[in-house]
């Protein structure tokens, strides 16, 4: 039987006490867990151990790439899975540990989700998140970093990176530190905030109230995305006392600062430059719709209401900056849900859908909503809207996600993107579910897909889910290749397994193991 593929969780550290608890039991179904650390004065070389890392107390030489290569050399899994301190890994490890090297890969790319502050709703992504697809996962013994800043592993045989990397199966990472590219503008952050005094101080001197206040706004937002944020509100309050002459100048500064009272948990900060926004702004529905989402990731949805309730259906400012009110709707649909009027968020999701927006994230709609107010949705979707959520359905590979695309089978029984996407996901099934979806599949003339089938012929798959997939197959259907994959994966079964897996096969498919070996 082929060796059960083994992941290695590898971090750099530095100074991580504050997160590395979450992130560490997040990779806690991993074979191994290798922290190299870079010269920690924290807890975070105690946590570490705790977890039962393998701890390396490293160094730091200004090199990403080099550090990351001295973590990898104490690693010994298969596959090495790149984790940084401030993400935690979420989802299906053992789905995600079946699909390695499928198709003969050897990397893949992880989702990223970096997130905004405040409890992620449950309809997906807001605005201010985002979503990135990492190089994280390749074989070991194939790969090593390259890069002192923005490193990526790359091929030893080539320095290039792998040509073909297909998505992770069954995880992705929650980043809740900076996004990736306001990281990367730390540097030029400080250096604005070093301009922006300069230009101050030059107003200042040369007595020009009106490009002070502009160079106090500038200095104001540079403080803000170089990461001071206390900073940032004192100068923007400040400005605020004296008064505006510009109410431009007010909307440029709260539209930025007040992101630094969202990032401090100062509620009334972030309250108070959006009133400042709302009330200089030629139209005050963008700063309520920022206030919509703001007080939804509070957990308040009756404010969130409240704020969506003022935005017109379709708003443009003076300066062509347009708010469409269905833009809107993951936050308007939780909202309604939360506060018990379901009648309303239904309403809601269909007049975003009429306007070409998809209502959320699919795991999101199958908490929310019942599955005859899912299909309500799904019977007014667009083609393109459709095959999306398919393509989303099969990229999550999540319990709910599979559950949305049942709602979907349900819709359209025999659409063969469903179909499609039920084959896809198969080797993340039970196979409960497996059978389910085979016998809907065959009743529609589509036993092509049958995800039986693919899970017995799923050389990655477990020998016993193999063995059985492929006996329920054959016996239930007459399919000869799940008696091809029943008879492959019998080989592939650890000699301690056998009875066990043979009483098994004897139950589901009595008579037909004898013939198969």
């Amino acid at each position: 039987m082929p060796a059960r593929p083994t992941v290695s969780a590898v971090l750099i550290v530095k100074n991580e006490e504050a997160v590395l608890d979450g992130c560490l039991a997040s990779v806690a179904w991993a074979d191994e867990v290798v922290v190299y650390d870079t010269g920690s004065t924290d807890a975070t070389v105690a946590i570490a151990r705790r977890h039962g890392a393998v701890v390396v107390e490293g160094h730091w030489d200004d090199d990403f790439g080099a550090a990351r290569n001295r973590a990898l050399a104490h690693a010994t899994g298969d596959w090495v899975l790149s984790v940084d301190a401030d993400e935690e890994v979420t989802g299906d490890p053992e789905a995600f540990r079946a699909a390695l090297g499928r198709d003969g890969g050897v990397a893949h790319t992880v989702l990223i989700r970096n997130l905004a502050a405040g409890p992620a709703l449950p309809l997906g992504l807001g605005p201010a998140d985002t979503v990135l697809a990492g190089s994280r996962v390749f074989r070991r013994d194939l790969h090593t970093w390259a890069g002192r800043l923005h490193e990526q592993p790359v091929l030893l045989a080539t320095g290039r990176p792998a040509d073909v990397q297909r998505p992770a199966a069954g995880i992705e990472l929650r980043h809740s530190g900076y996004r990736p590219d306001v990281v990367a503008e730390k540097g030029k952050g400080t250096r604005n905030v070093e301009l922006a005094r300069a230009q101050v101080a030059a107003a200042r001197e040369a007595g020009d109230a009106l490009a002070l206040e502009l160079h106090r706004v500038d200095l104001a937002r540079s403080l803000q995305m170089s990461g001071d944020h206390a900073g940032a509100l004192a100068e923007a309050d400040a400005l605020r006392a004296a008064g505006f002459a510009s109410p431009r100048n007010a909307v440029l500064l709260a539209r930025s600062v007040y992101l630094a009272g969202v990032a401090l948990g100062d509620d009334a900060a972030a309250d108070r430059w959006l009133a400042v926004w709302e009330a200089h702004d030629d139209n005050p529905a963008f700063a309520l719709a920022t206030r919509a989402q703001v007080l939804a990731e509070r957990g308040d949805a009756a404010g969130a209401l409240a704020a969506l309730e003022r935005i017109p259906t379709t708003t443009v400012n003076g300066y062509g900056e347009r708010v469409d009110r269905a833009a809107l709707v993951t936050t308007e649909l939780w909202a309604h849900t939360v506060t018990g009027d379901r009648r309303r968020a239904v309403l809601a999701a269909l007049d975003a859908i009429r306007h070409g927006v998809a209502p959320g994230a699919a795991g999101g709609l199958v908490r929310l909503l019942t599955e005859d107010e899912g299909r309500r949705l799904l019977a007014e979707m667009p083609e393109p809207m459709w095959r999306q959520y398919v393509t989303w359905c099969a990229m999550d590979a999540t319990a709910e996600a599979r559950t949305f695309l049942r709602w979907m089978r349900g819709a359209r029984p025999a659409d063969p993107a469903v179909a499609a996407g039920a084959a896809h996901l198969a080797p993340t099934m039970s196979l409960e579910e497996a059978a389910d979806w085979s016998a809907h599949l065959r009743a529609a003339g589509q036993g092509e897909a049958c995800p039986l089938v693919r899970i017995a012929l799923d050389a990655h798959g477990h020998p016993r889910q193999r063995a059985v997939a492929g006996a329920l197959a054959h016996s239930a259907y007459g399919d000869e290749r799940g008696l091809a994959g029943l008879e492959d994966a019998l080989a592939h079964v650890d000699p301690a397994d056998e009875a066990e897996v043979l009483a098994e096969l004897q139950i589901v498919a009595p008579g037909l193991v004898g013939a198969a070996v």
